[in-house]
């Protein structure tokens, strides 16, 4: 089943998110530390969609289809090393950006 569209007012409700990076109508960026703490969570035991309720994000907001796929999608990326080297590239970004 393909991922619903977000509305307007949706994605001003996923911006407000400390772990939001960026969103469009069909596609959400998650920062670094979510997914760590994510996978963190899910390593623990505990539901996707209990994990992005507790982070803050509204689960009926990503809808199903989308929760179940970060279950994968951070999978791959902590099994590649990414998720670590993507909080490290981001803190400097933001070092960078405070400088300027």
């Amino acid at each position: 089943m393909a991922n619903k569209k977000f509305t307007e007012q949706e994605m001003l409700t996923l911006r407000n998110s400390k772990y939001v990076l960026d969103v469009s109508p069909s596609i959400v960026h998650f920062s670094a530390e979510f997914k760590k703490l994510f996978w963190k969570e899910l390593s623990k035991g505990r539901l996707p969609r209990e994990i992005v309720s507790t982070l803050g994000i509204d689960p009926n907001i990503l809808g199903d289809s989308r929760i179940n796929g970060l279950k994968t999608m951070i999978g791959n990326e902590v099994k590649k090393g990414n998720v670590k080297e993507k909080i490290l590239a981001q803190l400097i970004k933001k070092n960078r950006e405070g400088k300027e």
